[in-house]
Order: structure tokens, then sequence, then C-alpha cells
């Protein structure tokens, strides 16, 4: 998701290992850190880079929840001084972004400002953020090629560890078109907003990312009805859509009516171009450079920062 002049991030398919409580490990990080000249960019609270347009969020993935990894990404990202953390609104998941982000300001003898942590969460089992994918290995030939395994970008594949590795697979879909017996589907979910509620009154927890069709807003008004007065704190509330043409604008000004009455904080529009297509490729970005520029364009936006 790049639009605009901010910036995200995204994971990587083979995070960095990085050991718990290794004193050897944090020491190197420790020298690393030391020997690298802080980014003017980083010296002030994250609402200043959203402010100046150059904000930048690693996003581990909405469906993401390889806790070790998210832990190593956090503490990795957090010392290259992004904005932002966004991770699944999964308590483990949380606290272990949360670990990695306290890690570096111990290795880094305080950092000069901690990112934001931020949680993903949908209004629609349709979003395909939300997904995993689910095979029997069982059901597999013993001839088959594995396709699968090879085009997981994630890892998230593997026979000998019966199939799919479900806190690893984050939903792209990439594994479901070249499985040669179509063994593979995707099953979808919603976050729980019970649980989201009580994520969101977690101190350690600064911002949410609602993820929306935008075509039916009367579930983005449940869930945010559901989530009750657990949004006021957090720093900042994004919601996240694709390009809906000619709708996009009136769903956008009936999601900002939905939340206006109980506003106490920052809100961003994330402008998703082409949302969890898989694709690693430039059309993707394009596109959502293009959604961002048609919304430039328009006069009478709803109220908001865009990404």
């Amino acid at each position: 998701m790049l639009v605009s002049s901010a910036s995200a991030v995204p994971l990587p398919s083979s995070p960095p290992s990085i050991p718990r409580r290794d004193d050897q490990s944090h020491r190197t990080v420790r020298t690393l850190v030391e020997s690298i000249r802080a980014s003017p960019s980083t010296s002030g609270p994250p609402v200043e880079s959203l402010r100046r347009g150059d904000w930048v969020k690693l996003i581990c993935g909405a469906s993401f929840e390889d806790s070790a990894d998210v832990r190593n990404l956090s503490l990795v990202y957090a010392l290259s001084g992004v904005d932002c953390i966004d991770c699944a609104a999964d308590s483990s998941v949380v606290t272990a972004a949360a670990e990695g982000i306290e890690a570096a300001v111990e290795v880094s003898d305080g950092l000069a400002r901690k990112p934001w942590l931020m949680i993903s969460v949908n209004d629609d089992e349709t979003d395909l953020h939300f997904r995993k994918a689910e095979f029997d290995p069982e059901e597999c030939p013993k001839d088959c090629s594995r396709p699968c395994e090879r085009v997981c970008p994630a890892n998230a594949i593997a026979l000998e560890k019966g199939g799919v590795i479900t806190e690893r697979c984050y939903g792209c879909g990439r594994c479901l078109p070249v499985c040669p017996y179509d063994k593979i589907r995707a099953s979808a979910y919603v976050r729980d907003a019970t649980a989201t509620s009580q994520l969101l009154r977690r101190p350690n927890v600064d911002a949410i990312e609602i993820h929306t069709s935008g075509r039916r807003t009367d579930l983005f008004q449940k869930l945010w009805h559901d989530l009750g007065d657990s949004t006021g704190h957090v720093k900042i509330v994004a919601v996240s859509l694709p390009n809906l043409c000619d709708l996009t604008l009136s769903a956008m000004n009936e999601i900002y009516s939905i939340m206006d009455p109980h506003f106490q904080w920052d809100n961003l529009w994330q402008l998703d171009g082409r949302p969890m297509s898989g694709d690693i490729g430039r059309g993707a970005t394009r596109e959502a450079i293009a959604f961002a520029t048609e919304m430039a364009a328009v006069q009478n936006r709803p109220h908001g920062r865009f990404m």
C-alpha cells in the first residue's frame, strides 16, 4: 500500500531472526545503531511526519500472526525510525510487537521516539486481508511438484508440517491458482469487535485501521457501534477502502458521518489501489497512486489525511 507522499513498508518474506535475550545480538544491534546518525524525520512524534507527508508505516499483515517474526520486525523497523507498526488485532501478536519496540528502546539506549502501534480489523468477511489458505495435505498426490510451497512469500506452506502454517499465512492468495489439483481454498473471517475493543484499551496500542469495502456502510456502522468508547483511547483511526469510482466520495462521507459524533482523534484515509492482490509488481503501486491522484483533485473531500 503506497499512496500519496506517505509510504508503507510491506512485510519482508524472510525477516531477520533476533533472539529474545542474546546479549551478543543486542551488542551487535547497539553498535549498528550507534554508527548511524539519526534522521531528522525521526526526531518528532509520528503525527508530525503525517502532517509533513513523509509518514512511514511497516505493515506486518492484518492476518500475519507469527509472533516471533512480528517481534523481530518491530524491533528492526523501530530502530530504523518508522512512524507506525501495523499488526494483526490478536493479543499475542500485539504483545510481540510491543516487546519488539521495547527491545529497540533497550538496545538503542532510548529511541528518539517510539513508533505508533496500530491494529487492523475488518467489518466484512469479504475483505481479502482477512483470510487464510487451507487444505488437507493427505489429499495431495505423492508426485505433486508442490508449486504452492514455492510461490508462498511467507514460507507458510509445508506439507511436512501439516500443510498451511496458519499463523504465517497472511492471505495473499498466490497459492490458490497454482495448485494443479485445485485443493487449496481460502477461509475468511471477521475480527471480533469485543476482543478488538479490549486491545484498544491497552496503553501500548495507539491506532486502529478499519478495512471496509465501502459498499456496506451498515457493516461499518455496526462495527463502530460495537467498538463503543474504546476508539477514544487511540491517537488515530485509519479507514482503508478500495476505489469505488463514482461511489467513493459518497461512501467516504457516509463513513465519516458515522464516526463524526464521537470524533476525538485524527483520522486517516488509506486509499487501497489493488487490495490484497498478491501482486508484488509495479501494477499494484500504480493503481494506488492513480487512486490518490484522483482523490487529490476532489474539492469536497471528507475530513482527514490521505495516504
